[in-house]
């Protein structure tokens, strides 16, 4: 009898606890698979199309140069006496930039002055007797010829005496002044390079697939250069520019051609050899909703965000193809109202739930 109380005690235990557990267990997994669906939901960043501007184009990389470089070279050889010439500096045409020694010049024209004198005298008295036949045509031709010759090198010779002062011969800015009193001035040898910096281009390798729009719309290209500034120093140096010329033909190595654009207001952030950014604007698409490129996933799709349901749904690239600028695309007007997610994306399926981390709404 005690062995059987025994067993049904230990039976009832058993019981008891099994089906405490039991309790236990659905307790757990009632509460817990809540929380961990709460945990576990993707979190977005979502935000509205804002209207504003926008324009397609091609941007290229380029250099600015001066549309004529002018070397200031000598047409004579010598000690460079006197050098005003420093680089910067903007002079006047005909400006004294460097002076040669001139003493040796002067001793030639002086003897070419007395060799000129010489002669003129002589031939006056030979013409003066062959007038009145005293003389005979041949002494008069050799006289002539004498006279003609000595005036040729006295011109030379005052020619050389004034190529000694080396002078500006254009209106331009001095880009090089290497030069110093005490070194040879000699001839091929520049002693200073001008440029005209109110006429800059730049020069731009355009890739082939851009020549029908370069050559069938010149006349509706808006071109705008700009020099990126330092960070935090200065702010970009932009200025408006014009297509000044087209090549006819590609190059068949690089499979481009050369685009010619002049600097409307170059002003003075603008100089030679400058790196500078050219974008080719083709067509402006004004007031419409637009999005970071970024929402895009890599195949072009993107999801949207119903604020009732808090769920994203999928839209194919076909249908938010359109017009981009490289930074922002524009969003067709059926969905211009609707809030996209643009962070996060690339986590999460059609109509899934999702929790936000974010709201954008401020405009860029």
């Amino acid at each position: 009898m005690n062995k059987i109380l025994k067993r049904f005690l230990k039976l009832a235990i058993f019981l008891v606890v099994a089906a405490l557990f039991v309790f236990l267990t659905i307790l757990v997994t009632k509460k817990k698979p809540v929380e961990e669906k709460e945990d576990t939901l993707p979190s977005v960043v979502i935000q509205k199309p804002v209207r504003q501007n926008l324009i397609e184009a091609v941007t290229i990389s380029g250099y600015v140069e001066a549309t004529a470089m002018i070397p200031v070279v000598p047409f004579v050889s010598g000690t460079i006496m006197e050098y005003s010439a420093k680089a910067g500096d903007f002079v006047k045409k005909d400006t004294l930039l460097a002076k040669i020694d001139d003493e040796p010049f002067r001793q030639q024209m002086l003897q070419a002055q007395a060799s000129y004198f010489a002669a003129k005298s002589t031939f006056e008295r030979v013409e003066s007797l062959f007038k009145s036949g005293a003389t005979t045509q041949q002494n008069y031709d050799t006289a002539r010829a004498q006279y003609d010759a000595s005036t040729a090198q006295f011109d030379l010779a005052k020619l050389q005496m004034g190529y000694t002062e080396v002078r500006a011969p254009v209106d331009g800015t001095i880009l090089i002044a290497d030069q110093a009193v005490g070194s040879i001035g000699a001839q091929g040898t520049p002693v200073a390079v001008l440029a005209d910096l109110t006429n800059q281009v730049v020069r731009l390798k355009v890739p082939e697939k851009y020549f029908d729009l370069f050559t069938l719309e010149k006349e509706n290209l808006l071109v705008t250069v700009t020099r990126p500034a330092e960070k935090s120093m200065y702010e970009d140096a932009v200025t408006s520019a014009s297509i000044e010329n087209i090549a006819p033909y590609l190059s068949p190595e690089s499979k481009t051609f050369e685009v010619v654009c002049r600097l409307n207001n170059p002003g003075e952030r603008f100089r030679p050899g400058m790196y500078v950014k050219v974008q080719v604007a083709y067509k402006v698409h004004k007031m419409v909703p637009v999005l970071p490129i970024k929402t895009k996933k890599m195949d072009g799709s993107v999801y949207t965000y119903d604020a009732e349901l808090g769920t994203v749904h999928f839209i194919s690239s076909e249908k938010v193809m359109g017009a981009s600028d490289g930074e922002y695309f524009v969003v067709p007007e059926q969905f211009a109202d609707n809030w996209f997610v643009i962070d996060g994306q690339n986590f999460v399926f059609d109509g899934q739930k999702v929790k936000l981390y974010e709201k954008v709404l401020e405009e860029y």
